[in-house]
């Protein structure tokens, strides 16, 4: 029964529209002509009044080489424009929620995925997205814009490569083409869907409570930025950086994450207003004597402090 309910659903749910196929990581939007085939272990419920099905139990949903699974999957189709069938337009997972690539893979609690925008929303606790060089999550949802390439991390965004971090309440990472992987590792399936590449960071935005940690040091501010290829961060608003003790606060910070060199400013090139900068020094003492600070000053109007 289960098997039949399985080929009733693959006759009428074909392709959502012909879509050029995607470059690199989540596609389940722009699979071009491949059909979305959907299992599941409990069985498939058929509502044809309402336009959907409904798959239960490690229900999966299959496109080219992307992936949804969850313990219930929720499809919506509708008549296609270009006729000859339906198409689905939106796809709802519950429980257990991973959408994954040959590269790539996100996970979390309940999703939605928006065929006509291209988008998914992921939420979970956290809702987390993990690339091979790159983990990102999110307290409240973590969105996919496929079109732009760009995630938007909500609630405690945060992004982590290695020993380098940025965190904010909403954190936007916008990525890059990547090549595919070589042959036998993630190759597209005929006919369209993901063409196996992974996602690559180019570079985040943080907004709010913004905290960018390296090896050396913690920079926190009110907004942020971080260029991935330059290595290049710059942190604004009510700056403060920290590194062994010792505390500089300001407007505008420039950091380069390749030399750890970072340059403190009283604020952001052209502003006007308080252009002091601040800094208490500790100096590194053994024992138990008290630590007291060895400088505290201002640094003048126009120049950084390194």
């Amino acid at each position: 029964m289960r098997r039949l309910a399985l080929l009733l659903l693959l006759a009428v749910l074909v392709a959502a529209g012909a879509r050029p196929a995607a470059s690199q990581g989540f596609d389940l939007a722009r699979g071009g002509d491949t059909q979305i085939q959907i299992y599941a272990d409990n069985g498939i419920e058929w509502r044809s009044d309402q336009n959907r099905v409904i798959a239960r139990g490690n229900a999966k949903a299959v496109r080219g080489t992307m992936t949804v699974t969850a313990d219930t999957l929720t499809a919506y189709y509708r008549g296609s424009a270009a006729g000859g069938g339906n198409e689905i337009w939106r796809v709802d997972a519950e429980g257990n929620v991973t959408i994954a690539t040959p590269t790539d893979t996100a996970t979390g609690v309940k999703a939605t995925y928006d065929l006509d925008k291209a988008i998914f929303v992921l939420r979970g606790q956290p809702a987390k997205l993990t690339t091979p060089t790159q983990t990102f999550t999110a307290d409240d949802a973590l969105e996919y814009w496929e079109n732009e390439k760009m995630a938007v991390l909500r609630g405690n965004g945060l992004a982590i490569q290695k020993d380098k971090k940025i965190q904010a309440d909403v954190l936007t990472a916008h990525f890059k083409d990547k090549g595919p992987p070589a042959p036998g590792k993630g190759a597209p399936a005929k006919g369209g869907g993901n063409a196996g590449g992974s996602l690559d960071l180019h570079h985040a935005d943080g907004f709010g409570h913004v905290v960018l940690t390296t090896a050396t040091e913690v920079v926190t501010g009110d907004r942020g930025d971080y260029n991935m290829e330059s290595g290049i961060a710059t942190v604004s608003g009510s700056v403060k950086i920290t590194r062994g003790g010792n505390e500089l606060n300001g407007g505008y910070a420039h950091v380069d994450l390749n030399s750890g060199i970072s340059k403190l400013f009283g604020a952001a090139p052209g502003a006007t207003g308080d252009q002091r900068v601040r800094g208490t020094f500790v100096p590194d003492r053994s024992g138990d004597e008290k630590r007291q600070p060895m400088f505290r000053g201002n640094v003048p109007q126009g120049k950084a402090a390194e």
